[in-house]
């Protein structure tokens, strides 16, 4: 497999991609990376070392920055390091793409350049969440594609949320449910209530409204909502996870004595296991489901251990035959799944949000 990553995106680059291919590169040999990048602000991090031989370098010229206007962006800087490995994804000569870099700019990208799979009206990012039990993981979409949406872009959430679960992580039969502010049917807003409706009409196995909570007790495998509540919710939990952590650790170092130091000497390993659940950095990414390619969203912030992380991702992606999965699903749910957008509209509808 040939594995585009875009060096210029993140808050970290091109060092922490360049050092992310590198190490990936390094554990693959079997698979190639290809940096996508301004050549002369990558030389001098490649000339640490001799790298990979199965590692490439692609050069390109300009960058999508984190505060561009995504489509326009995209649109304008047609030798930006996002767009240039999109089309090396189009074109053949790469299998997936990972960035760390706008996110906006990526659903744009994968719109513009590789288009929607049959009968999806909006890609969604699929975020993981570590969960008590049913698998130990809880998939969240959509995590921050799109803010605003349809019942309709619910229900097809959930259709590729399920298949996207039941092929990756081996659940046979996911549950799905509907974020609310509630269980009780009377409780959301229109958008979750009509999405509710849809979604009781289809063959999945739905629960109905979920709360907050169940994204971590493992109850439910699937969780659906709009990008703009699903974006707010990754991002509090992220900070929940690490502060949860760092508050006791400092509990224990604040009492400072003796019990507490043996203590937290025999409870580091169950820490650094604690500490592996919750960091972003062990997911790697989010895969934008939706689109006829391989496109994985990186944290922002992400480290070179985590674009390592989502270069496997796209790998196990890539290679899992998952996009036939996902047009099957969505085409055997048109029989109870309304679209309300054709053709090129919805493109352009969603790339200028």
């Amino acid at each position: 497999m040939r594995l585009v990553l875009d060096a210029m995106g993140g808050d970290h680059a091109p060092a922490a991609p360049v050092e992310g291919a590198l190490l990936f590169a390094r554990a693959h040999p079997a698979h190639e990376v290809i940096l996508v990048g301004d050549q002369v602000r990558m030389g001098p991090l490649l000339s640490k070392g001799r790298p990979p031989s199965n590692l490439q370098v692609h050069h390109a010229s300009e960058v999508v920055e984190m505060d561009d206007h995504a489509s326009a962006a995209f649109r304008k800087k047609r030798d930006s390091s996002l767009r240039v490995g999109f089309e090396l994804v189009r074109e053949g000569r790469a299998d997936a793409l990972v960035s760390a870099g706008n996110s906006g700019a990526v659903m744009a990208g994968g719109l513009l350049t590789l288009g929607r799979l049959p009968g999806v009206e909006r890609p969604a990012i699929a975020a993981l969440f570590p969960a008590l039990k049913g698998g130990g993981r809880c998939l969240l979409l959509d995590a921050g594609a799109n803010v605003d949406c349809r019942p309709s872009h619910l229900a097809q959430f959930a259709v590729m949320g399920e298949a996207y679960v039941r092929a990756r992580l081996g659940v046979a039969r996911p549950r799905v449910g509907v974020l609310s502010n509630g269980e009780e049917a009377s409780k959301g807003t229109p958008l979750t209530r009509e999405a509710s409706e849809l979604l009781r009409r289809s063959d999945l196995d739905f629960v109905g409204y979920v709360e907050g909570k169940d994204l971590f007790s493992g109850d439910v495998q699937v969780v659906v909502t709009d990008g703009f509540t699903g974006n707010i919710v990754l991002k509090t939990s992220e900070g929940v996870g690490m502060g949860v952590i760092g508050l006791l650790r400092q509990a224990i170092e604040k009492r400072g004595g003796l019990p507490e130091k043996l203590g937290a000497l025999l409870l580091q390993p169950a820490l650094a296991g604690l500490r592996r659940v919750v960091d972003y950095a062990e997911y790697g990414g989010a895969p934008l489901l939706g689109i006829q390619g391989v496109g994985i969203v990186a944290h922002g912030r992400s480290t070179p251990r985590a674009l390592y992380n989502a270069l496997g991702a796209a790998l196990a992606m890539a290679e899992g035959g998952l996009q036939e999965e996902l047009t099957r699903c969505i085409e055997r749910a048109s029989v109870w799944l309304p679209t309300h957008q054709k053709g090129k509209k919805a493109t352009d509808e969603v790339v200028s949000d």
